[in-house]
């Protein structure tokens, strides 16, 4: 499935997803980017070097999985690598974003008097110090609190640290627009080149045609690889919605959209903290409540992309049961379409086969027990399930086969193991 937009809408769909996590983290991603976008124009970067340093900061924590990372990395005197190297690995598995991995991969490595042009022998892209004193920047502001008023003090931290954190050029670039009133406002108000509307005349602001399943399970690796309990969950439950799909004579555009809702359909997920993922016990109300918020946010950042908007409601509305119980509009039966009953029953197969903290996965004969029962109940569509059973055996072989790719992915993915 091909679709029609630019890299720059596609970081905010990541940079949206990546919000979730924790209100402590919302908006630094964009932050980052418009303060890369500053002070690369002062720098007078061309085009197409300002527009991956921008897509860059767009992106530049997403290999850090959990919160814990994510927090750590906002730490203004912290050298952490292990974000950044799995960001890079993330990033280069989606040819677009592959250009930018590499200044990811070095956006917290010291300038040391130039030693930081290289690492191991190799190059440093020229933009990764950009991106880097621009995050540290970002981490030190203090939103809510008078933008002038923290002038004085962020800019002599950062010229403190030139020549052994950051690189000369990139700090004299810096204090010439930090002498900017409105550079401050901007900065407060988070008006960033990643907003609709902002006129970005980069390159990476252009329309262009992307693999959106690519791109998708990019997104499912950020999403699954927070615990090991979920490492597969989404590569497995595209491939159970594939199979289905193909036997209810699905038309093939749709089916391709089908495998994308499969990948991205716990996407809001990163707003789910790890411990009520990973608890071993039953969930509070307040904790199941967190939990049940996932399809809404799931739905919510994929309509940022007009393309997936079909997607988009499919991905809401997964918890939806044909006697209206489920969530989060109480749709019932007539409401639901066929498409959001095979995610729907693709999803509860591929979970009830995963071990959870709270319980071992069923085999074969016990999930489908235990669908049928829901029927029964009137929670899922008893077609799906029918031709579930018909062909369970490729079901599984399909499954067998999205978990080991996914695991392999993971490993490849990971510098550190998930733990």
């Amino acid at each position: 499935m091909r679709i029609t937009t630019c890299l720059l809408d596609l970081s905010r769909c990541v940079t949206d997803a990546a919000d979730l996590v924790s209100p402590a983290v919302v908006d630094h991603h964009r932050r980052t980017a418009y303060l890369t976008e500053q002070i690369g124009r002062a720098m007078g970067l061309d085009a197409d070097i300002l527009g991956r340093a921008v897509l860059a900061a767009a992106l530049h924590d997403i290999g850090a999985f959990s919160l814990g990372e994510r927090l750590r990395a906002l730490d203004f005197d912290r050298h952490l690598l292990e974000h950044a190297e799995s960001g890079y690995r993330l990033l280069r598995e989606f040819d677009p974003f592959a250009e930018v991995a590499p200044i990811v991969q070095h956006h917290h490595l010291d300038w040391e008097f130039g030693r930081g042009a290289e690492y191991e022998s190799e190059p440093v892209p020229r933009e990764a110090a950009l991106v880097y004193l621009a995050d540290r920047v970002a981490v030190l502001f203090r939103v809510g609190r008078d933008p002038l008023a923290q002038r004085t003090a962020i800019v002599c931290a950062i010229r403190a640290a030139e020549g052994e954190r950051f690189h000369p050029e990139v700090v004299a670039a810096f204090v010439a627009v930090a002498r900017s009133d409105s550079f401050w406002f901007g900065l407060a108000e988070g008006v960033t080149p990643l907003e609709p509307g902002h006129g970005c005349d980069l390159p990476v602001g252009a329309a262009m045609e992307i693999d959106a399943e690519a791109f998708a399970s990019m997104l499912a690796h950020i999403v699954d690889f927070r615990s090991h309990f979920t490492a597969t969950h989404s590569c497995a439950t595209a491939a159970v919605t594939d199979v289905l799909a193909g036997q209810l004579g699905v038309s093939p555009a749709t089916r391709h959209e089908l495998r994308v809702a499969g990948l991205l359909h716990d996407l809001g997920k990163l707003g789910v903290p790890k411990e009520i993922l990973e608890k071993p016990g039953p969930l509070t109300v307040t904790e199941r409540q967190v939990v049940d918020a996932h399809s809404y946010h799931s739905g919510r950042i994929l309509r940022t992309i007009p393309e997936l908007l079909r997607v988009a409601d499919w991905v809401t509305h997964h918890h939806e049961r044909m006697d209206g119980s489920g969530y989060p509009d109480r749709l019932a039966a007539a409401d639901l379409g066929l498409e959001t009953r095979v995610i729907a029953v693709a999803d509860i197969f591929t979970a009830l086969t995963e071990d959870r903290p709270y319980r071992e996965g069923l085999d074969r004969r016990g999930v489908l027990r235990a669908m049928n029962e829901m029927v029964v109940q009137g929670h899922i569509d008893p077609v799906v399930v029918d031709v579930l059973g018909d062909v369970v055996e490729d079901v599984s072989c399909a499954v067998d086969s999205a978990q080991e790719m996914a695991l392999a992915a993971r490993d490849a993915v990971l510098a550190t193991p998930v733990c």
